[in-house]
């Protein structure tokens, strides 16, 4: 065996050589990894992160566009998914009905504090001030809703005898006795003091009934909770310039942030005898407030919100204030304006749709503040705006939609 010996000079050369190598692979390794996990150019779904605790997003879809703004993506996705995260977060609290939190007064905090002046957020303060506005009563039904609850969370027909108040008598008359309270401002009332200040007022007997009954929940908005968090999530983008997206609620609350000539679509749908039928796709451009009033479940998301029964009969969230029963005057009713917001168009059309029958007058009449309507009838589509555009009309197995305007 021979011995060689290698130099200095040659194997300084090689270690040189060996850490240029493992700085390059290195490198060509994090800009692999990062390519992987940058965020790809183009609409996209924004996710709530759930790592600081529970939000509301699991209730809406978020899309946005990345990229169509200067600057980096990968940063515009970063601040879009926080600013949305923390947005979700903090209304999932503000408007909480069972549960409270550390330095939050929400909903929960108000019906345990009657008859004391609170201060909450401005975000609750302005839903507050939108329901008076409107004269509407349906958020003293927080008892009823709390048991609509226990309807919808239903798995079968043979469960429902202890919650339907279409199937028990005794159930139907405690809703009768809690939507009488509701209605009247003697009994129950939320006076706004100014400087985000409220006192929830509730009086003597009411609060004997309650506590006879153990109601614990007297505010709750119901289906109307998604209009205010899809409204300040909105204004929450806007007013930091992310306006390129659009945000829903399962439940039918959307706003369209974009104020550029970009085409949005909404799905339209007839449900006829059981039948859900794809109508066809309302279009539009820039800003846009939308309502989908729909009382049957389409989604895995609708188990919220209602329950089908197994003879296709439903039972919704849409609660009448006269005797805290669920009610809807069609299948199908969509409202929007690009001037107002969901809360706004919804707390309008609500006296309208929860009702037996469609009042088609006071339906047109919102035409003239601003909010347009899209209905069904037979197999004709009526929309109040002239220059409604409706695209791919559905035609199939003897059915054809046509559409009417006034």
């Amino acid at each position: 065996m021979e011995k060689i010996q290698l130099s200095g000079e040659n194997l300084t050369r090689r270690l040189i050589a060996a850490a240029v190598a493992l700085v390059i692979g290195g490198i060509a390794l994090t800009y692999a990894v990062s390519q992987m996990l940058a965020p790809e150019v183009g609409w996209q779904t924004i996710e709530a992160s759930l790592a600081e605790g529970p939000n509301c997003g699991s209730e809406l879809v978020f899309h946005y566009e990345l990229g169509a703004a200067e600057g980096s993506p990968s940063a515009e996705n970063s601040a879009v998914t926080t600013l949305y995260t923390d947005a979700c977060r903090k209304l999932y609290q503000l408007f909480h009905t069972e549960e409270s939190f550390t330095g939050v007064t929400n909903l929960w905090y108000v019906s345990q504090h009657p008859n004391e002046t609170v201060t909450v957020d401005d975000i609750l303060y302005r839903a507050f001030e939108s329901v008076q506005r409107c004269g509407d009563r349906t958020v003293y039904l927080g008892p009823v809703y709390a048991h609509y609850g226990g309807l919808f969370y239903c798995t079968d027909d043979s469960q429902l005898v202890e919650y339907d108040p279409f199937l028990n008598n005794e159930i139907r008359a405690e809703f009768a006795a809690a939507a009488a309270f509701a209605r009247d401002p003697q009994a129950i009332e939320l006076r706004l003091l100014g400087g985000n200040r409220v006192c929830l007022s509730v009086s003597e007997e009411y609060l004997a009934y309650a506590q006879q009954e153990g109601i614990e929940r007297f505010l709750d908005f119901g289906w109307l909770k998604n209009a205010f968090i899809v409204d300040a999530i909105a204004e929450i983008m806007v007013e930091n310039g992310y306006t390129h997206g659009s945000i829903s609620s399962g439940n039918g609350f959307s706003r369209n942030l974009d104020d550029r000539e970009v085409p949005y679509s909404q799905n339209l749908f007839d449900r006829v005898d059981g039948v859900i039928y794809p109508v066809g796709e309302m279009t539009y451009r820039g800003p846009m407030s939308i309502v989908y009033l729909r009382d049957y479940p389409m989604n895995d998301m609708d188990r919220y919100w209602s329950y089908q029964l197994e003879d296709g009969s439903v039972r919704s969230s849409y609660l009448d204030p006269a005797d805290g029963l669920c009610r809807s005057a069609a299948h199908d009713l969509v409202c929007y304006s690009q001037t107002l917001s969901c809360a706004e168009i919804a707390l309008q059309a609500a006296p309208i749709y929860v009702s037996d029958t469609l009042d088609v007058q006071a339906l047109e009449a919102l035409a003239g503040v601003g909010i347009q309507s899209i209905r069904c009838e037979g197999r004709n589509v009526l929309g109040t705006e002239p220059d409604l555009e409706i695209a791919n009309l559905y035609e199939g197995g003897g059915v054809c939609y046509s559409l009417l305007t006034d």
